[in-house]
């Protein structure tokens, strides 16, 4: 109740990873925002931040299921190893890449969106989960090195139980879950 207390109608708080929210969630979110004018959106900066600290409505995080939370997996848990037209034979790491036996990185970076960011600059090849790239792919930016190989993550929407339930939570994500 104390959370839903701050949360208006007129506007969603939605916390998601940038590279998410570039790739996925801004394209879909676009013809949801011209079908409710007047409604503000508002992105946290932190992905991970609380619910009630940050007045969140719903949260998009890379996980493997929505634990205690109420949620719905945004895009089948898949993963791909990709890497630019013009790479360098090298591997990018990032703390869920799961590089294959024996690769040794030659940058590391802390997310999946800079892992991303070197590959489309060409700095070498990773594994990134499929939602993230499949723009990329589609547009020759980057090219699939093999196919997509089930992973233990995906990207969930959640939220707590109480905000789940209201009627504007329930508008996004039935839109979202049906584009």
């Amino acid at each position: 109740a104390a959370m839903q207390a701050g949360q208006a109608s007129d506007r969603y708080t939605i916390a998601a990873p940038r590279e998410f929210y570039a790739a996925w969630l801004a394209p879909r979110l676009a013809p949801f925002q011209a079908q409710t004018p007047g409604v503000q959106y508002i992105l946290a900066p932190d992905e991970g931040a609380e619910f009630t600290e940050a007045n969140l409505d719903l949260a998009i995080r890379f996980i493997a299921g929505p634990g205690e939370l109420e949620g719905v997996q945004l895009a089948p848990a898949l993963k791909v190893s990709v890497a630019a037209p013009d790479a360098r034979d090298a591997w990018i790491d990032w703390p869920e890449a799961g590089l294959p036996e024996g690769a040794s990185p030659c940058v590391k970076t802390s997310s999946a969106g800079q892992a991303m960011s070197s590959a489309l600059a060409g700095m070498g090849r990773t594994v990134l989960p499929l939602a993230l790239v499949e723009s990329a792919l589609e547009n020759g930016l980057l090219k699939a090195l093999d196919d997509p190989v089930e992973s233990r993550r995906a990207y969930w929407l959640v939220a707590p139980v109480p905000q789940w339930r209201s009627n504007k939570v329930r508008a996004l994500v039935a839109f979202l879950t049906e584009s």
